[in-house]
This record gives C-alpha cells, sequence and structure tokens, in this order.
C-alpha cells in the first residue's frame, strides 16, 4: 500500500519521500504526503460559512504536501491569504513552482516542521488534515512511541493553537493523538465531533493506546475573550 501512494506522487517527490522515511528529521509525522484535490469540502465549506471570504482573512494548511489542499481553499476563498507548510522540502518546491505557474500573489508556502515561525494569532482558520498520524499503527498496537510521541505532538500542535486569532479556528482531522489531551486545548472550545476512522488508533499521553473512543474533535474555536 505504501509502495502504490508512493508511486502515485511521482518520481521526484517519490524519492523526497523515501529519504524523508529513511532519515526522519525532527518534527516529522505523517511522511508520505499522499493528497488529493478537494478532500474535505464541506469542512471547507463549514470554515467558510464560520469566518466568510476576503483579503482580511488568513488561512494556513499546516501539512500541504504539494499544494493540492491550498488550491481547494482557494476555491472556497476566493480572496483570502492562504499560506501552506510541510516539512517537506521539495513538496514546498513543487507547490511554489505551482503558485508561480498560476500567478497567485496572496498564496505563500514555506518548509517547516511546526508554526513557530508563524506570527502569535495570524489565522482566521488552521487545518491539519490526515498531518499527525502514521499508516504503520494501523494495526493498533498498544504503544505507538517506536513511530510517533504524544510529546512531538504537544509541542507542534502548540505552535498551530497560537497561531489561530482569538474567535478564529483550528481543524485537525485523522490524527493518531486528541488535542483536547493537550493544555493548548484549554483556550478552545470544540465546535465539531465527527466518528473515527479504525485504522487511525488514538494514543494518550504516554503513548499507550486508548479504548473505547468512538469520535474526535475536528474543529475547534479559540475563545474570542482570550487575555
Amino acid at each position: 500500500m505504501l509502495l502504490d501512494k508512493l508511486k502515485r506522487l511521482g518520481g521526484r517527490h517519490w524519492w523526497s519521500v523515501w529519504r524523508l522515511r529513511l532519515r526522519p528529521p525532527p518534527g516529522l509525522f505523517q511522511p508520505v504526503g499522499d493528497t488529493r484535490d478537494d478532500r474535505y469540502p464541506v469542512l471547507f465549506r463549514m470554515v467558510h460559512d464560520c469566518i466568510g471570504d476576503g483579503p482580511d482573512r488568513a488561512l494556513l494548511s499546516f501539512g500541504c504536501s504539494t499544494g493540492a489542499e491550498i488550491w481547494s481553499l482557494r476555491r472556497h476563498f476566493a480572496t483570502a491569504r492562504l499560506r501552506g507548510l510541510d516539512i517537506n522540502a521539495t513538496s514546498i518546491a513543487l507547490a511554489e513552482a505551482e503558485r508561480r505557474r498560476r500567478g497567485d500573489d496572496d498564496v505563500s508556502f514555506a518548509t517547516a516542521a511546526s508554526a513557530v515561525a508563524e506570527p502569535a494569532d495570524r489565522f482566521d482558520a488552521v487545518f491539519a488534515m490526515a498531518v499527525f498520524r502514521d499508516g504503520r499503527l494501523g494495526g493498533a498496537p498498544e504503544r505507538c512511541d517506536r513511530y510517533l510521541r504524544f510529546a512531538a505532538f504537544e509541542r507542534t500542535v502548540t505552535t498551530l493553537a497560537n497561531s489561530v486569532r482569538p474567535g478564529g479556528l483550528l481543524l485537525i482531522r485523522h490524527a493518531n493523538f486528541r488535542f483536547e489531551d493537550t493544555p493548548a486545548a484549554a483556550a478552545f472550545t470544540c465546535v465539531l465531533r465527527q466518528p473515527y476512522r479504525q485504522r487511525t488508533p488514538v494514543y494518550g499521553r504516554d503513548d499507550h493506546r486508548l479504548s473505547g473512543v468512538d469520535d474526535e474533535g475536528v474543529v475547534f474555536r479559540k475563545h474570542a475573550d482570550r487575555v
């Protein structure tokens, strides 16, 4: 299955993913970067209904791969400023080449393993879709720390939470951890839950698999009265 996914990515990107697999850099979660057009249209429309569109709106796609999510968001947000981050420099180079081809100056990309370099309270919506996971956990082993650690998730998701403006939205889908288990979640209210997929088991703060989990928090709104 992994090989099939990599082949779909194509030559240059294919090899970059293998390099990430062989020598995982700090901050790596999902190395494959498998992506496709408009994967979450219902969520994208929901966010549009919540925050609207306009040149004063800013959205972040974390783990944007080669940019398919950014261009899907552009169809829902015609005039917003869009930002894409990914740990894979080759993915970002391909995304930037497409941005230049389209001539969209309100889109930007950067190679990054977190949002620590992004300004606080910058984005109206932050998306981390199928990022905080590893397909090798699909068999639901008792522990996840051979591949992923909750502590790394907590550090990275905290940088995303910090980048959401008060009243803005943070979206996390198909993750092996729960945002609600981090201290950063205290500044947010969950406004949408969706069912878990069995192939994405959930692990707790101690990196042990949790049982009896039926759904996951997906959309979180940052408290507008945060001080």
